[in-house]
């Protein structure tokens, strides 16, 4: 299947390889020239009919017609490299597709990540941790592609080719980064947080789940090996795909304490308190020390210390003097199969779109909630704004008025703890976060 791919995708290259090899001997004629301005005019229109080819079949398969000049020992693949190299700077992504869809939103829209007052729905003291960074060095990566342009391709998503993070290679990287402070495999801590090797007998599995990282750009770094004895470069600048400094990520890790049925409340939160400050330590010296990715000790893949927007820490606890926390959707009515979406009763609009009164709230308030729930406020949220807006003129407020509406439904027991939220901007905040929530716990909160 794959020849008969690649067979098929020589055939369309067909006729741009042909005016690339036509182009090139257009240009060598016009070298031959004795006339010097007849000469560069000739010069310029080879060229210039030289990039259009290479152009339109970077544009078909970059990769299938470089290597197939590289094969034939021809210089034309250079011309095919420079193409492509003009064309992911200024494409990034696959622009036909990023003008449609921001690959950040992946998450979001496949519902990778979950929201962050999902938390309620887990067992007590379980917690949410999103981290918005910024790129300090390019972000490096080895994808396993045998048929590429570069020798050093960076990882993507399968299907919208977004360059991506994996969650293995999250786990990986944290994991090395607390070997490098100390935690070693056999440390309770580690074992926790990780679980048992896959060799293991005991077959423990981790707390932490991670969540894959998805970025918008792509760019090109060049690295230039050099002989330690003649100071000499080996084999020349190599070109690597790379996500560019000061590209955003975001970092989501779940942690779900479970354990031992006979473990005490006490026990837990104890050690939950030291899974947490052990978590954010790793966190911070992998982000800013170690890096993630390939080519790590080379200083590649390392972030900002100050974060590109607010970090939640979200606990399912409710901790002593945090009076603040995130309206879970367990409590709100969920709407009758038959219903729209904005309705949870036909007279009454869903939590989301209502205010304390019972009337529809503003499209900003909406855009509010949306987004304080960990969410991106896109053109699907619009349109469903517009339809429970229109419903809302048409004859919700008339039935409000009317006082048809049911009435609010109480809130749940308190002994359902609720999500607590810490923000955080930096990483070093996240530290000292990590350490108040583990000073509570161990002194009794969360209960």
């Amino acid at each position: 299947m794959v020849r008969d791919y690649y067979a098929f995708q020589r055939a369309r290259l067909s006729n741009s390889l042909g005016e690339l090899e036509q182009g090139a001997a257009e240009l060598g004629q016009a070298k031959e020239i004795q006339d010097k301005e007849e000469c560069k005019q000739a010069v310029r229109k080879a060229e210039a009919k030289m990039e259009k080819a290479a152009t339109e079949a970077v544009r078909i398969e970059p990769h299938l017609a470089y290597l197939w000049y590289e094969a034939g020992a021809s210089e034309l693949d250079n011309s095919i490299r420079d193409a492509w190299q003009k064309r992911l700077a200024v494409v990034g992504v696959q622009q036909e597709h990023k003008e449609h869809f921001d690959f950040r939103k992946l998450p979001d829209t496949f519902r990778f990540v979950p929201d962050a007052a999902r938390v309620a729905d887990l067992p007590r003291l379980s917690f949410l941790l999103h981290i918005p960074f910024r790129l300090q060095k390019p972000y490096l990566s080895k994808d396993e592609r045998d048929f590429y342009l570069l020798d050093s391709p960076l990882r993507r998503e399968k299907v919208f080719q977004a360059p991506m993070v994996a969650s293995t290679g999250w786990k990986g990287a944290l994991r090395a980064a607390l070997w490098q402070l100390g935690h070693r495999e056999d440390n309770d801590v580690i074992l926790r947080l990780f679980g048992n090797p896959r060799s293991s007998e005991e077959g423990q599995a981790g707390r932490l789940h991670f969540y894959p990282t998805f970025f918008d750009k792509i760019s090109l770094e060049v690295i230039n090996p050099h002989d330690r004895e003649t100071g000499v470069g080996e084999r020349g600048p190599i070109p690597m795909e790379c996500v560019p400094q000061g590209s955003v990520g975001e970092l989501v890790l779940l942690y779900v304490p479970f354990g031992p049925m006979e473990q005490s409340e006490a026990e837990r939160r104890a050690e939950v308190a030291q899974d947490i400050e052990v978590l954010a330590e790793g966190i911070q010296a992998m982000l800013t020390t170690y890096g993630f990715g390939a080519k790590t000790s080379s200083g590649f893949g390392t972030a900002e210390d100050s974060l590109a927007g607010k970090g939640t820490l979200a606990l399912r606890a409710e901790l002593p003097g945090l009076a603040t926390s995130i309206k879970t959707s367990s409590t709100q009515a969920q709407p009758a199969p038959n219903l729209p979406r904005y309705l949870e009763s036909p007279t009454r609009l869903r939590g989301d779109f209502r205010r304390p009164d019972g009337s529809l709230k503003s499209e900003a308030e909406y855009e509010a909630f949306v987004r304080s729930r960990s969410g991106q406020y896109g053109k699907k949220d619009k349109q469903l704004y517009d339809k429970a807006k229109k419903w809302w003129e048409r004859e919700g407020r008339q039935l409000a008025e009317a006082g048809t509406q049911e009435p609010t439904p109480e809130p749940d027991s308190p002994q359902t703890p609720p999500v607590t939220p810490r923000e955080f901007d930096s990483l070093s905040t996240l530290h000292d976060v990590a350490k108040d929530v583990a000073t509570q716990l161990r002194n009794g909160g969360g209960v």
